[in-house]
Protein backbone atom coordinates (compact mmCIF):
# COMPACT_ATOMS: atom_id res chain seq x y z
CA UNK A 1 0.00 0.00 0.00
CA UNK A 2 1.25 3.42 -0.66
CA UNK A 3 1.53 6.41 1.21
CA UNK A 4 -0.59 8.49 -1.03
CA UNK A 5 -4.11 9.98 -1.63
CA UNK A 6 -5.43 6.40 -1.89
CA UNK A 7 -5.50 5.62 1.36
CA UNK A 8 -8.48 6.54 3.92
CA UNK A 9 -7.98 5.07 7.39
CA UNK A 10 -4.89 3.60 8.81
CA UNK A 11 -5.28 2.84 12.78
CA UNK A 12 -2.41 0.36 13.05
CA UNK A 13 -3.96 -3.17 13.21
CA UNK A 14 -6.73 -1.92 10.84
CA UNK A 15 -6.61 0.37 7.36
CA UNK A 16 -8.93 0.76 4.49
CA UNK A 17 -7.00 1.26 0.93
CA UNK A 18 -8.87 2.71 -1.89
CA UNK A 19 -6.56 1.36 -5.00
CA UNK A 20 -8.11 3.13 -7.78
CA UNK A 21 -9.62 6.25 -6.07
CA UNK A 22 -13.00 5.58 -6.11
CA UNK A 23 -14.73 4.51 -3.40
CA UNK A 24 -14.25 0.90 -3.47
CA UNK A 25 -11.99 -0.43 -0.69
CA UNK A 26 -9.33 -3.29 0.17
CA UNK A 27 -9.91 -3.70 3.93
CA UNK A 28 -6.48 -4.67 5.85
CA UNK A 29 -6.01 -6.22 9.21
CA UNK A 30 -2.66 -6.36 11.18
CA UNK A 31 -1.66 -7.80 14.74
CA UNK A 32 -4.44 -8.58 16.94
CA UNK A 33 -7.53 -7.82 14.16
CA UNK A 34 -5.96 -10.90 12.00
CA UNK A 35 -8.29 -14.05 11.83
CA UNK A 36 -11.18 -12.69 11.03
CA UNK A 37 -14.27 -14.91 10.00
CA UNK A 38 -14.81 -14.10 6.48
CA UNK A 39 -17.77 -16.59 6.05
CA UNK A 40 -17.90 -19.54 3.72
CA UNK A 41 -15.20 -20.63 1.95
CA UNK A 42 -15.69 -21.07 -2.01
CA UNK A 43 -12.80 -21.68 -3.64
CA UNK A 44 -8.66 -21.00 -3.28
CA UNK A 45 -5.90 -20.50 -6.08
CA UNK A 46 -2.37 -19.94 -5.79
CA UNK A 47 -0.94 -16.12 -6.74
CA UNK A 48 2.34 -14.96 -6.43
CA UNK A 49 3.63 -12.02 -4.72
CA UNK A 50 6.35 -10.48 -4.43
CA UNK A 51 8.03 -13.53 -5.41
CA UNK A 52 6.37 -15.71 -3.15
CA UNK A 53 3.24 -18.33 -3.92
CA UNK A 54 0.34 -17.54 -1.53
CA UNK A 55 -3.69 -18.70 -1.50
CA UNK A 56 -6.20 -16.19 -2.32
CA UNK A 57 -9.28 -17.58 -1.00
CA UNK A 58 -12.47 -16.39 -2.21
CA UNK A 59 -15.16 -16.38 0.67
CA UNK A 60 -18.86 -15.34 0.50
CA UNK A 61 -20.77 -13.79 3.84
CA UNK A 62 -24.41 -13.90 4.64
CA UNK A 63 -25.74 -10.77 6.47
CA UNK A 64 -29.11 -9.93 7.09
CA UNK A 65 -31.76 -7.97 5.02
CA UNK A 66 -33.83 -5.66 6.93
CA UNK A 67 -37.10 -6.82 7.30
CA UNK A 68 -39.98 -6.50 5.16
CA UNK A 69 -42.66 -3.99 6.12
CA UNK A 70 -46.51 -5.54 4.90
CA UNK A 71 -46.96 -5.24 1.47
CA UNK A 72 -43.46 -4.88 0.37
CA UNK A 73 -42.38 -7.02 -2.52
CA UNK A 74 -39.35 -9.33 -1.94
CA UNK A 75 -35.95 -7.96 -2.74
CA UNK A 76 -34.91 -8.19 -5.93
CA UNK A 77 -32.15 -10.54 -6.68
CA UNK A 78 -29.29 -7.37 -7.34
CA UNK A 79 -30.73 -5.79 -3.76
CA UNK A 80 -31.02 -9.78 -2.55
CA UNK A 81 -26.87 -10.41 -3.61
CA UNK A 82 -25.85 -7.49 -1.85
CA UNK A 83 -26.54 -9.25 1.69
CA UNK A 84 -24.19 -12.69 0.31
CA UNK A 85 -21.22 -10.63 -0.85
CA UNK A 86 -17.90 -12.11 -2.46
CA UNK A 87 -14.45 -11.30 -1.52
CA UNK A 88 -11.33 -12.61 -1.99
CA UNK A 89 -8.55 -12.73 1.13
CA UNK A 90 -4.54 -12.90 0.91
CA UNK A 91 -3.51 -13.92 3.96
CA UNK A 92 0.32 -12.70 4.43
CA UNK A 93 2.44 -13.49 7.78
CA UNK A 94 1.90 -9.76 9.29
CA UNK A 95 -1.56 -8.42 7.58
CA UNK A 96 -4.52 -10.28 5.91
CA UNK A 97 -6.48 -8.47 2.64
CA UNK A 98 -10.15 -8.40 2.39
CA UNK A 99 -10.86 -7.61 -1.58
CA UNK A 100 -14.33 -7.04 -2.44
CA UNK A 101 -15.65 -9.25 -5.50
CA UNK A 102 -19.66 -8.93 -5.99
CA UNK A 103 -21.42 -7.31 -5.84
CA UNK A 104 -20.07 -4.30 -7.05
CA UNK A 105 -16.50 -5.13 -6.45
CA UNK A 106 -13.44 -5.42 -7.61
CA UNK A 107 -12.89 -7.02 -11.60
CA UNK A 108 -10.45 -9.31 -12.12
CA UNK A 109 -7.66 -7.76 -13.74
CA UNK A 110 -7.83 -4.75 -10.73
CA UNK A 111 -7.21 -8.07 -8.53
CA UNK A 112 -4.19 -8.72 -11.03
CA UNK A 113 -3.00 -4.93 -10.22
CA UNK A 114 -3.76 -5.04 -6.34
CA UNK A 115 -1.73 -7.72 -6.11
CA UNK A 116 1.40 -6.49 -8.32
CA UNK A 117 1.19 -3.60 -5.46
CA UNK A 118 1.59 -5.44 -3.07
CA UNK A 119 4.71 -7.80 -4.58
CA UNK A 120 6.06 -4.43 -4.48
CA UNK A 121 6.08 -3.43 -1.18
CA UNK A 122 8.84 -5.37 0.26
Amino acid sequence: MSNGPDRTIDDGPFARWRPFGDDREVIVRRGERMGFDYGLEQSRRTVTVGGVERELVRYQAFLSPPPLGPGQPPLCPSAAKRFTPESEVLRLPDAEFLIRREPDGFSDDEVELILECLGGQG
